[in-house]
């Protein structure tokens, strides 16, 4: 008796043993997800769902760290050791230059993997640094001048109007009416204070923020006095508000003109889908050097990091992440498609389960990229250690702002800086 139940619990230990190592043999790839809308933050769990039930043996763990903050907490978590193994990134000029990135290259002739020509060309380039590719596109991603169509034309204007800055600041100031402010404009948070204004404004007046070269030096002041000249089109509230406020601002019908990017729908929709419907995209009116009204495109890609430990389950989940099945999906709900290849009626069918109450606001503001922006983009610099330059030049932008600095002066310390950490 006793000898049976030896063999007994023995059996049992075996059966065990193979349960446990059954579940260490899987392996937890940890992948850093910046996505910040509750569209997005959705968007990763069916991402999870998707490759757990394609990779069994693969479990997925997803790190939220917001896009302002991205860049400054990986610089302290990989040197110390904590490296994930995947990143969504945007502009990975800053990793790339910290070698935090595996080149993909190697990997693309293995099949099932992404290939070049299955992708938007400037998309895909914009994912290429120093001849090697760091990231494989998602989504392509649009900048440009959001209006109230019905708050423009109520104002006596039209969206064609709208061709030069002194048209922008006519309308800024016809907007800014009771709790309604003509220009809107996130200054509270360095990224955005940038980018979502300053920055894409440059480009139409053939600038890049980036820039402090003499021959730069006019049409950097030019860019400056825009905006200390918008100021009093803009809410109190302006130098505290991040994206997500100024997207609640537009979603409460509190914002009139916004220079950002082809999320838009993603962040207001879940707040108010309601003044959707009176939103257009058009390309930033040209400036005062500039040739034409501007865009930038850029896109939205993902990475592996080069210290990974599981790098060929990354690059299986990567591969699933990039395929036209699941960027069909993807596209639908967020900026517009980086593959050709993307069958666009299949996106709008997703894009009524995202945003049901939005189909034909959804599509229309999209489209107005594609057909307003995109002819008249240029891809994005890629800047080394931009995200110093973003933390300095807010710091002036307010200064400016608040009267204790003229636009000359915000210049020179800007240049100063600028400089100073080109060199660094």
């Amino acid at each position: 008796m006793r000898h049976r139940m030896l063999v007994g619990m023995a059996g049992l230990l075996a059966t065990l043993v193979l349960l446990t190592g059954a579940v260490d043999a899987a392996t937890t790839l940890r992948i850093v997800f910046p996505g910040t809308s509750e569209t997005e933050k959705q968007g990763s769990l069916r991402l999870k769902a998707l490759a757990e039930s394609k990779f069994p043996d693969i479990k997925i763990e997803f790190m939220y760290l917001g896009w302002p903050d991205l860049e400054k907490k990986l610089s302290v978590m990989l040197p110390g050791g904590d490296i994930p193994d995947l990143v969504q990134q945007q502009e990975a000029t800053t990793l790339v230059a910290m070698g935090a990135l595996e080149p993909l290259d190697g990997y693309l002739s293995r099949p099932g993997s992404p290939k070049k020509e299955q992708f938007v060309e400037g998309a895909w380039d914009f994912s290429v640094y120093g001849e090697k590719l760091y990231t494989v596109p998602i989504r392509s991603v649009s900048f440009g001048l959001l209006v109230r169509e019905d708050l423009l034309n109520a104002a006596g204007m039209k969206l064609t109007d709208l061709k030069t800055w002194d048209d922008l600041k006519k309308a800024a100031k016809a907007m800014t009416k009771g709790n309604v402010y003509g220009y809107t404009y996130a200054l509270g948070q360095p990224r955005f204070a940038w980018r979502e204004g300053p920055y894409i404004a440059g480009y139409s007046n053939d600038l890049d923020l980036s820039d402090t070269s003499d021959a730069a030096k006019a049409k950097y002041l030019e860019v400056l006095r825009l905006f200390k000249d918008l100021y009093p089109s803009m809410s109190p509230s302006t130098k505290v508000m991040g994206l997500r406020d100024a997207m609640q601002a537009w979603a409460l019908g509190n914002a009139a003109m916004f220079a950002t990017g082809d999320y838009v729908v993603a962040n207001v929709y879940p707040i108010n889908p309601k003044f959707l419907a009176s939103t257009r995209a058009v390309a930033f009116p040209k400036g005062p050097s500039g040739k034409r009204s501007g865009g930038i495109i850029s896109n939205v890609g993902w990475a592996m990091f080069k210290g990974s430990k599981h790098k060929e389950e990354a690059w299986k989940v990567l591969s699933l992440f990039t395929s036209l099945e699941n960027l069909t999906e993807e596209s639908a709900m967020l900026n517009t498609p980086a593959r050709r290849d993307i069958d666009m009626a299949k996106v709008s069918g997703f894009a009524a389960k995202f945003y049901p109450d939005a189909v034909e606001s959804n599509r229309r503001i999209i489209s107005d990229f594609v057909e307003n922006v995109h002819p008249v983009a240029k891809s994005m610099n890629k800047i080394v250690r931009r995200e110093e330059m973003e933390v300095m030049f807010q710091k002036f932008m307010i200064e400016m702002l608040d009267g204790k600095l003229t636009p000359e002066q915000a210049y020179e310390k800007i240049k100063v800086e600028i400089e100073k950490i080109k060199r660094g």
